[in-house]
């Protein structure tokens, strides 16, 4: 009995459905990287988003006057705000010093999406004390 032969230029196992099998793990494949990227990018901007809060919150705490309290209770507003993902978690701290004011921030942040990671971020900033004229 004679072996069947294939030509060189079709893919092999064509004919039983294999390229369909391999191209749908292959779109699953990209599928789960894609959504690894898109939520490794939001936690960069989570991130960048909460900096920018705290840090104006520090140069706020830093004017002679500023209710510390108020500025708390506002930087929470904020980071609830601007920040995607971060909502029940969020704990801040807002001081003044004798040569800066400060501000901290800490919330655990979760992507929107599917959950694959929870990521607790925490910033901090500091500004010098304003001095009137």
């Amino acid at each position: 009995m004679a072996a069947r032969r294939r030509p060189a230029d079709r893919l092999p196992g064509i004919d039983r459905g294999s390229a369909t099998f391999e191209g749908a793990i292959a779109l699953g494949i990209a599928f789960l990287l894609l959504t690894l990227v898109a939520q490794v990018g939001l936690a960069a901007v989570a991130r960048n988003a909460a900096e920018g809060a705290v840090a104006a919150a520090a140069r706020r705490a830093a004017r002679p006057g500023t209710d510390l309290a108020a500025e708390s209770d506002r930087l929470v507003e904020v980071l609830s705000a601007t920040v995607p993902g971060a909502r029940d978690t969020i704990a801040v701290q807002v001081r003044r010093t004798a040569a800066a004011g400060s501000a901290e921030a800490g919330f655990r942040w979760e992507p929107p999406g599917p959950l694959w990671m929870r990521l607790d971020i925490r910033v901090a900033a500091e500004a010098p004390l304003v001095q009137p004229p």
